[in-house]
């Protein structure tokens, strides 16, 4: 179904559909039905794409080439034979075809009008559909690549065109505001105060601009004084960033997400969805399923959250110090116990171990010898080690029957 890779995903407020603009110049479009089908070919890369209002009450949908921004009115024509039609303003038409020639034309909604990554500036698609290539023109050195709306104001991230994949690959606003910066799987905290290392991925990668989204979207609180023409302030509501990150050492690539569902959580980086990809295009929540797109040796494909079935889950613990002995001795770690919730019906618990750092990961046994503990409504698992080192790394993996699976609440190690 999918000839070419997702770039950019668009949830339209018009007809409620998703539509995925695809690197090669394919337009697809999901159907209420759940079915994909192609709806246009622009024959050229496609670098960037978003919706558009404009003050006529008609709805866009606008994507950029290297050199040129198109548009479509949604719904407008059924055969998209309406693509780049004038409209009603004087000087209103398209395509537009003086944009910087550059590999990134990432968009956004800003304050009603979108701004639009455009090399060393900011083009810009306005509300009452006048264009302007040369909206902002920023600090020379800096490309802009990526691009999200913070209280009625653009925020650009940028790169040196020197070192490509060293700059601010993207950016989402959660509970707090995010980018990834660089390939090897960086997460910087960045407000404009202050500039903190956050997070970074466990095996490297990096992200795509249109590879970072919130995983509640489309939601959003607007303020305003009576005498003001429009809002003068919005915030996004979302509290967790899904990213969808490739390049990573194996095992280790996929959707993560980074954030908290309660107040009094900790922020924590999860690999929501574990999935290796030569390349993750585009990361989506649409009308509450996650949709993300992908490359791999050249087979493009779309995958979305099922919720109604879980996935294995894996706990990778952090690693444990044993207490100073003499020099001769080795601390000998015995048992883990888990403590669950009671264990649903057909799910299971498995227990791994690693000791010094050294190789692969080692399954412990139950008393009976089984390799997972699997007794419906108990709420304890008791795994034998027996193994010997100065540095202890715990797993739990979680074996889910549909959409049920284990709970653990607390582990124990035991050693001597």
């Amino acid at each position: 179904m999918f000839k070419d890779l997702i770039i950019a995903w668009v949830p339209c407020s018009v007809d409620n559909r998703l539509y995925g603009f695809g690197r090669s110049g394919k337009i697809y479009r999901r159907n209420v039905d759940g079915y994909w089908v192609q709806v246009y070919d622009q024959k050229a890369q496609i670098t960037g794409a978003c919706e558009k209002p404009s003050a006529t009450g008609k709805v866009y949908l606008i994507w950029a080439t290297r050199t040129e921004l198109h548009r479509k009115e949604i719904p407008g024509n059924l055969s998209w034979n309406d693509v780049d039609a004038p409209g009603t303003v004087q000087g209103d038409t398209f395509p537009k075809t003086n944009l910087t020639d550059a590999d990134y034309h990432t968009m956004a909604q800003v304050d009603s009008g979108v701004m639009i990554c455009n090399g060393s500036k900011l083009a810009m698609s306005a509300y009452d559909d006048s264009y302007t290539n040369d909206a902002l023109d920023m600090i020379p050195g800096n490309i802009a690549k990526s691009i999200i709306e913070r209280r009625g104001h653009s925020v650009i991230g940028t790169y040196k065109p020197f070192a490509p994949l060293k700059g601010v690959n993207g950016m989402i606003d959660t509970e707090i505001p995010i980018s990834q910066i660089g390939d090897d799987g960086d997460i910087y905290y960045a407000d404009f105060n202050s500039s903190i290392a956050t997070k970074r991925f466990p095996g490297g990668g990096h992200v795509n601009p249109g590879g970072m989204t919130n995983e509640v979207a489309q939601v959003n609180i607007f303020g305003l004084q009576q005498e003001a023409l429009s809002w003068i302030d919005k915030q996004e509501i979302g509290n967790m960033a899904l990213m969808g990150v490739f390049g990573a050492d194996s095992g280790y690539g996929g959707i993560y997400s980074f954030g908290r569902k309660y107040k009094n959580q900790p922020l924590t980086l999860n690999l929501e969805y574990q999935f290796d990809a030569d390349e993750i295009g585009a990361v989506v929540s649409f009308n509450g399923t996650t949709f993300f797109s992908y490359d791999n040796d050249g087979g493009y494909g779309v995958k979305s959250v099922d919720p109604d079935n879980k996935a294995t889950g894996t706990y990778e613990g952090i690693d444990l110090k044993a207490p100073i002995k003499k020099s001769a001795e080795l601390t000998k770690w015995d048992t883990a116990e888990l403590k669950m919730s009671a264990l649903p019906s057909g799910c299971s618990v498995q227990f791994w171990y690693r000791v010094e750092n050294d190789g692969d990961f080692i399954q412990a046994y139950t008393a009976n010898g089984n390799t997972s503990y699997s007794t419906a409504g108990s709420k304890k698992a008791v795994f034998r080690i027996n193994d010997h080192g100065d540095m202890f790394e715990p797993k739990v993996v979680l074996v889910p029957s549909n959409n049920y699976t284990a709970e653990v609440r607390r582990i124990l190690i035991s050693f001597t």
